[in-house]
């Protein structure tokens, strides 16, 4: 972080007692990124962004009241000092929370890589450009490449308040993204995917042109299959993304408000006993980590289901006061002018037994889900029913078949919980393909598909 910008939020903080606020916080974010697309043989775009934010929070006549800025000068902190008593004139629920004293430790991490840094407008373009060249050449089905972007990232968040609390943490990242269009016959099929790495080091691009060439090529031929009531087996994939479809409903804030089906269920089974989900803030070797929350917390891990039972929802020093609990560490904002919220920092269930080959196998016959479409639209957060379009492939004595789409999953996320048979060993916590939010393979009996 600048120097200067250091010496602004320390003036903000002994600026903002002497205006009469009990006690004050300062949060800081910027973000900036550059990123390049290329399309038949050519760079197509170029883009580059930086941005940064300071938002103030202090309590003041007891209620805490808030401003930002995106102009980061010194002629900034009377106005934010100003708009912050305003705003604590217009709210009618004195605020119980106060800003936080801090830890005594936080876990040390470093996500910043200085090869990342290094990286020019040159070396993106030329891994773009060769990204797509190789995909093409991969087979000679594959008509287009439509998407292929290569992207360097980098952030930094800092917090100060007036208790003498101060976190920072900086991180960036190189990012790549392709996808394609394959064409046999009449038949067109496409996939993409992404990747994130923390050392350039990892990036490889051949493995990435396999990766995505095979699986669209896998694609050809699919069609519908006729309605049955059977078991599938979620990919990790499309696993992670119906779990993170849900994962407001362990957010305590909705708990408290009545927008999740599990008021009331804390310490009740709501899960098969080989479902655990635990959020951990800092995971050994993982690139996906933050020491603190946006509230200036330490990391901490959290068990929400323990083999089956619903053990804590996610906190935030808010909604633990109403609780009368320990914050879980899983305060958040949107940058800096973002309210304080809750979400996770890396959610995952624990991982099964079962290779993906022995998923089939024990399921013998049924279906095989790569991925579900429409998520925002086809689900209930609050019922947790779902029916999703979904594509994959038929498993037939337990074996990989024909590709299909064209068909409807129909559930609810909390029976399926219940109704788990088997997990896969395959959750990845330091892959590029890792997320915040990870689930293994699932092999779940009686789901409805709806196809021809």
């Amino acid at each position: 972080m600048d120097k200067q910008i250091r010496e602004y939020i320390e003036l903000l903080l002994k600026e903002a007692e002497k205006a009469g606020f009990i006690e004050s916080e300062v949060y800081y974010d910027s973000d900036a990124s550059m990123s390049i697309s290329a399309r038949e043989g050519k760079i197509i775009q170029y883009e580059n962004s930086d941005t940064t934010a300071l938002s103030f929070r202090g309590l003041f006549n007891g209620q805490m009241g808030y401003a930002s800025t995106e102009d980061i000068q010194k002629d900034m902190i009377p106005f934010l000092l100003s708009q912050a008593k305003d705003n604590c004139g217009v709210l009618e629920v004195k605020e119980s929370i106060t800003v936080y004293e801090g830890d005594k430790e936080y876990p040390e991490f470093n996500g910043f890589s200085e090869d990342l840094e290094a990286l020019t407008y040159d070396q993106m373009a030329e891994y773009a450009l060769s990204l797509e060249k190789a995909l093409l050449a991969f087979d000679s089905r594959i008509e287009a490449v439509d998407d292929c972007y290569t992207m360097y990232s980098s952030g930094e968040v800092y917090i100060a308040n007036s208790k003498g609390m101060i976190c920072e943490s900086k991180d960036n990242s190189f990012d790549v993204y392709i996808g394609c269009r394959a064409k046999e016959g009449d038949d067109v099929q496409t996939y993409g995917k992404g990747w994130s790495y923390t050392h350039l080091s990892e990036f490889d691009i051949d493995s990435c042109v396999k990766d995505v060439g095979s699986r669209v090529i896998a694609k050809l031929g699919a069609a519908p299959i006729p309605s049955v009531k059977t078991s599938i087996v979620l990919d990790k994939k499309a696993a992670h993304s119906l779990l993170a479809s849900f994962v407001g409903s362990f957010s305590a804030e909705a708990i408290q408000k009545g927008l999740s089906r599990l008021c009331g269920k804390q310490d009740e089974v709501i899960a098969n006993d080989k479902i655990t989900l635990i959020d951990e803030g800092m995971i050994d070797g993982s690139p996906l980590c933050l020491p603190f929350d946006a509230e200036g917390v330490s990391a901490k891990r959290t068990v929400l289901i323990d083999k089956g039972v619903f053990k804590s929802p996610l906190h935030n020093r808010k909604t633990a006061l109403v609780d009368g609990v320990m914050t879980t560490g899983n305060a958040s904002r949107g940058g800096a002018k973002g309210a304080i919220g809750i979400s996770p920092s890396n959610l995952y269930i624990e991982n099964g037994e079962y290779s993906l080959d022995d998923l089939f196998k024990k399921m013998d016959n049924g279906v095989y889900i790569t991925a579900l479409h429409g998520l925002h639209a086809g689900i209930n957060s609050i019922s947790g029913d779902f029916s999703l379009m979904s594509e994959g492939f038929v498993i037939k004595d337990g074996m990989i078949g024909d590709p299909v789409n064209q068909i409807t999953i129909a559930d609810n996320f909390f029976d399926v919980l219940m109704k788990v048979d088997a997990l896969g060993n395959d959750v990845e916590y330091f892959s590029p393909e890792a997320t915040h939010i990870q689930s293994p393979s699932l092999l779940i009996p009686d789901v409805s598909v709806a196809g021809e």
